[in-house]
């Protein structure tokens, strides 16, 4: 039997609804750079491949894209938390995504409909925004970025 649990359709609307934003955000930031949806295997190390639900490759590091998967670290990787997943992006993948040297890495709480934005800084994370539906992202590494999270974590009244 099985041990995988389907995502809830609130966590797909959430990864859509903030790729969308980030694909027409990148479309003008860095044309040429490339933003992908969950699965795609990022190799980080020999044992460490992981399948992030978002993650962006800049276009001065495309050379990392091969023609199945990508090698080496991204820009930006993106984990959408679910209830069987939330240790382990919490506490496994920040530590993996840290040493492989990913400049940014953003966690997403559907439940609890936030946002927390780290930024690789001397070799650590730092948690450079946090909030939700009715907060203003800002990013200090991204100033032009606007994310509506109004939209990114919108729950239609039949949910």
């Amino acid at each position: 039997m099985s041990h995988f649990r389907p995502l809830s359709l609130h966590h797909q609307r959430v990864s859509s609804a903030l790729y969308r934003q980030l694909a027409a955000f990148f479309d003008q930031f860095d044309p040429k750079g490339e933003l992908f949806y969950a699965a795609l295997d990022v190799t980080l190390t020999d044992r460490n491949v992981v399948q992030p639900d978002i993650l962006f490759v800049s276009s001065a590091r495309k050379d990392i894209m091969c023609k199945e998967r990508i090698d080496g670290p991204c820009d930006l990787v993106v984990e959408i938390m679910s209830p069987m997943s939330r240790r382990k992006d919490r506490v496994q993948k920040i530590e993996i995504y840290r040493q492989a040297g990913i400049l940014h890495y953003w966690l997403m709480d559907p439940e609890d409909n936030i946002l927390e934005a780290f930024m690789l800084k001397d070799g650590n994370y730092m948690l450079v925004f946090t909030g939700g539906p009715g907060d203003r992202f800002s990013h200090p590494e991204i100033p032009s970025l606007s994310l509506n999270l109004d939209k990114v974590f919108y729950r239609p009244e039949t949910d």
